[in-house]
This record gives C-alpha cells, structure tokens and sequence, in this order.
C-alpha cells in the first residue's frame, strides 16, 4: 500500500461507490437486470485490479470501469421513464423516484471518479 498514488484511492473510492450505487438500485421502483450485472461487473474489476497489483492492468481499468458505470447510469433510465412521465403528470409521488435519484447520482459521481482516476497514476513509481 505504500507504493499507491492518488489515482488508486480515487479508483478505490469508485469502488465503494460502485457497490453503494448497487444497494440503492435495489430500492428503484423499475429495475433493469443488466445494471446490477455491470455493476458488479465493475466491482469485481476492482476487486481483480487491487489483488493482481500489476502496473499495465492499473492504468486501464478505471477507465473500464468509467464506461461500464456510465453504461449502468445510462442504461438505468429506460425501465424508470414511465414513472418519471407519472411523477411530471401528477399522478404520481415524487418519493417514487428519490431511490432511483440518488442511485443515479452516485453512479455519475462515480464514473466520474473512474474518469479522473484513469489519467492518474496508480502508483507511485509509474512514468
């Protein structure tokens, strides 16, 4: 651990809220299988990343991550649209959709992280 540079705790902090996002999808009204499979997907890169520790597989995986999070935020939106067509009508309540808005900011926030991770270094001896 003491080789890390900033880009694997900004990786690490995606991680954790890769499996945050994950919790929270599950209390989204309308649910898509393919989420939580990417998700987790996501999850066990990281997973994979920090117990392999090798330096070519550190620098690209957060950007796969960053996809597959983006994917996940995106994909998220096609089961949930009716509902939000409710909430905007008015025939339905806004607490509906506080899951689903929470999960998808966390995800956002997260493939953001993978972003900005991906274009650091992992560690610290790395050119």
């Amino acid at each position: 651990m003491k080789n890390r540079a900033a880009g694997f705790y900004l990786t690490l902090a995606a991680a954790i809220l890769a499996v945050a996002s994950i919790i929270m999808y599950t209390r989204a009204m309308y649910k898509a299988p393919v989420v939580f499979v990417t998700l987790a997907a996501v999850v066990v890169i990281e997973a994979v990343t920090i117990i392999l520790n090798r330096r070519g597989l550190n620098s690209w995986l957060p950007l796969v991550g960053a996809v597959l999070m983006g994917f996940a935020a995106g994909y998220s939106f096609k089961p949930m649209v009716n509902q939000i067509g409710y909430v905007i009508a008015g025939l339905d309540q806004i607490d509906t959709l506080i899951p689903f808005i929470i999960f998808a900011g966390i995800a956002i926030v997260g493939m953001l992280l993978y972003l900005i991770a991906g274009f650091l270094k992992q560690q610290k001896d790395e050119r």
